[in-house]
């Protein structure tokens, strides 16, 4: 594949890479999408049983107080509190990756040294999520790809080609643009929700997604972020059988490209595929974590 590269585009202090595609004008353009004051969560459910990745450990939810009176406490009044706590990795249910999540050769993003831009005891000092806490406010654009190839979900190892995006957006009548946030429908939350004990042992592992191919038409294309419904973006297992997730860093450390992992795309697709219009206002936004190598969120689509 031909090296790609965003490094320097936007100067050699740039920490939010493609995020620079969404434009005041863009963000103008997005807000006029909307005509009927719908809004549609593309986030999973944050609890014990989100699926998680296997080396990460589950969300743990506590209820500290459950019916705290404050004249228990000396305190005057009648008024009672209820309180909670909760345990993950920021990178736990739909989430973004940021710009310093993947890497190689010890530079991230824009050639910054690994080593000194990430520290164990305070975390990212360069291309933080937190940077990214006013973006991913733009133009949606859904495609379906699954959809289009006639299947409830792609199955376990598909690779998401050029062609297959290119013939989704052909198929969709939609075009994508600089500065959109692109979403891409493998159907494969969907196969969670619905497979068995069995079946859930392999869902990390064998997933559809995208191919190493579709790296250059995103590039030319110059999306400001992508959101898949899977758990790795890209294929599992890679298409070279040996590769563990190498187009994480042609994504993430070549193009600044932020990326999205386990978007909830069946409602989104229902009235998209309804309505025949698959664009709409994308709202993303990271927690503002400092230091922070990626976020959970709750991305919605308004329409």
């Amino acid at each position: 594949m031909t090296a790609l590269s965003n490094w320097g585009r936007w100067g050699a202090n740039d920490e939010i890479g493609t995020a620079n595609f969404i434009t005041a004008e863009t963000i103008v353009q997005a807000a006029r999408l909307v005509k009927r004051g719908q809004v549609l969560s593309l986030a999973i459910p944050l609890n014990p049983r989100t699926p998680t990745d296997p080396s990460r450990p589950p969300m743990q939810h506590f209820v500290r107080s459950a019916r705290l009176k404050v004249a228990d406490h000396g305190w005057g009044g009648e008024s009672e509190f209820a309180d909670d706590w909760i345990s993950m990795s920021p990178q736990t249910g739909t989430q973004w990756d940021g710009l310093c999540h993947a890497f190689r050769e010890g530079r991230i993003y824009n050639g910054y040294d690994a080593g000194q831009a990430i520290n164990p005891h305070v975390g990212a000092r360069k291309c933080s999520i937190d940077r990214l806490a006013t973006y991913f406010v733009t133009r949606g654009v859904l495609l379906d790809v699954a959809k289009h190839k006639g299947m409830g979900n792609l199955p376990g190892g598909f690779a998401v080609s050029t062609r297959d995006l290119e013939e989704a957006v052909s198929a969709q009548g939609v075009e994508v643009r600089r500065g959109d946030a692109l979403l891409i429908r493998t159907g494969w939350l969907a196969f969670w929700n619905r497979a068995t004990v069995k079946e859930r042992e392999t869902f990390y592992d064998v997933a559809p997604g995208l191919g190493m191919s579709a790296a250059q038409w995103l590039h030319r294309k110059e999306v400001a972020c992508i959101g898949v419904d899977n758990v790795a973006v890209e294929v599992k297992p890679a298409e070279d059988g040996k590769s563990m997730l190498p187009l994480h860093p042609v994504l993430i450390r070549d193009l600044g490209l932020t990326i999205g992992e386990l978007f909830w795309l069946e409602d989104l697709a229902k009235v998209c595929a309804e309505d025949r219009s698959y664009e709409f206002l994308f709202v993303g936004q990271p927690l503002r974590i400092s230091g922070g190598l990626g976020s959970p969120i709750n991305p919605l689509a308004i329409r």
